[in-house]
């Protein structure tokens, strides 16, 4: 299985804030999608979430010399995911907004994700930039990042109701910060936090 060879590695920084980015964009994309679409597909507009977590499960065993393969650890994967779990995050991306999509109404579905995509981009961007005030291994600064960036995410899906979507949004950056077990599989931020949303959301 190919990884990246030191002599081309991108400091660890860049290479972080490049990985942040693509899941900004992606998960915004995401749930633009499943916006557009679930009034037409209902539910089944989760099935293509699910085909792709397939996907990746299957291609760390039949894809080592593929190129889409290769080129995706290289440029998006950690090292220690690459050994240990490839496509972990993106796999417990799809798992965790699943339950949203499916047992929510799409704006509130639509708000989590929007709230994991940008509040946990924004969160390690910020905090790996500008973070001074530590919290475990999280930073005040990115958590208040999470919540601004998460909240302009959300209301966009929610432009009726800005409190609720601010709600989700701080609730989202306390179970972010909050994680201690992040390394923990079951404990994965992309899994836990629109999980969680979900249970409020369903709760509320």
């Amino acid at each position: 299985m190919c990884g990246r060879k030191t002599g081309k590695m991108e400091t660890s920084y860049l290479f972080e804030i490049k990985r942040q980015l693509v899941h900004l964009l992606v998960g915004f994309a995401i749930a633009l999608g499943v916006y557009h679409l679930e009034p037409v597909a209902g539910k089944y507009v989760v099935v293509p979430l699910l085909a792709a977590v397939s996907f990746m499960l299957v291609l760390p065993r039949i894809g080592a010399e593929l190129k889409l393969h290769n080129h995706l650890l290289f440029h998006f994967e950690r090292p220690k995911d690459i050994e240990s779990f490839p496509y972990r995050g993106a796999i417990f991306y799809a798992l965790g907004v699943s339950p949203a999509i499916l047992l929510l109404d799409v704006n509130t579905a639509c708000a989590i994700i929007a709230i994991l995509s940008i509040g946990d981009s924004t969160s390690t961007i910020v905090g790996k930039s500008v973070g001074q005030i530590r919290i475990g291994h999280k930073s005040l600064e990115g958590s208040l990042a999470f919540i601004f960036f998460s909240f302009i995410g959300a209301w966009f899906f929610l432009p009726q109701q800005p409190v609720y979507a601010l709600l989700l949004s701080f609730l989202g950056a306390v179970i972010e910060l909050s994680n201690i077990y992040h390394d923990h599989l079951l404990m994965d931020d992309n899994l836990l936090v629109p999980i969680a949303l979900t249970l409020a959301a369903l709760l509320s």
